[in-house]
């Protein structure tokens, strides 16, 4: 909107090293507000919205089919669906 653009845009996955990199004032990065929770990782950064109500996203957990009914799937899907929203297991053909 502010016909603004980064100089240059670095891919880094690890999300450690990302937040070092914005410590450190050599980039800044749009994470989940969760990670920023986290005081191991947090570098004493502040979060900041985006907007009004945050940027949120629809989440999904996939699996094998053949998965599905594995405990350690199940078990990850009451685990997952705790700290985040994740629909009810739908099988999509």
């Amino acid at each position: 909107p502010a016909k603004v653009e980064p100089k240059v845009v670095r891919h880094v996955e690890l999300t450690s090293i990302i937040l070092l990199l914005v410590a450190s004032n050599r980039g800044v990065s749009v994470l989940p507000d969760w990670v920023l929770n986290d005081r191991n990782l947090s570098h004493d950064l502040v979060k900041l919205r985006l907007n009004a109500t945050g940027v949120t996203r629809k989440l999904y957990a996939a699996t094998r089919d053949f998965d599905l009914e594995k405990p350690f799937v199940k078990d990850f899907i009451k685990l997952a669906s705790g700290r985040v929203k994740i629909p009810t297991v739908v099988k999509q053909d």
